[in-house]
């Protein structure tokens, strides 16, 4: 008789282990479903230079614009390089036997060609900022890095 009785304790408690387990993941999914409130209909979350677009004035929207597409003109050297040095390591990495030398160089190259495009987009940035009142600069001190980001808080 204590055979019957071990095996029901032991179905028992693996339901109710499981029972648990299934309540604590539907109460998880409903507390991410509910403390996240859902994105508004066909709207795309925008990030950095993007969502400081989405937020400035029309006028302001069409001057920043105008500003990054003279600025990508301008560095279509600097993008063809990166873009050069990034597929010449994708081949030292696909090759049969790895020249690490060469790769480093490579990966340099990509590097310093993305970090010379960001400085000439953060400069178009700061002439752009510069032409801005200051209602203006805080609004889009506010769209690039307050919202979103959650690492920098007013002061």
């Amino acid at each position: 008789m204590s055979q019957p009785r071990i095996a029901l304790k032991t179905l028992l408690t693996a339901s109710l282990v499981l029972n648990i387990f299934l309540i604590g993941g539907v109460a998880g999914g409903l507390y991410q479903w509910w403390s996240h409130p859902a994105p508004k209909v066909g709207a795309v979350v925008q990030h950095g230079l993007r969502q400081v677009m989405v937020e400035l004035p029309v006028q302001r929207r069409h001057e920043l614009r105008r500003l990054l597409r003279a600025t990508r003109d301008e560095s279509q050297p600097l993008i063809l390089a990166g873009r050069q040095a990034r597929q010449d390591v994708m081949q030292h990495l696909r090759a049969p036997t790895l020249d690490r030398d060469a790769l480093v160089a490579d990966l340099g190259r990509a590097r310093d060609a993305d970090l010379a495009l960001r400085a000439r987009v953060e400069t178009s940035l700061a002439d752009f900022a510069a032409t801005l009142p200051a209602d203006e600069r805080e609004q889009l001190a506010q769209s690039m890095y307050l919202r979103g980001q959650g690492k920098m808080k007013p002061q």
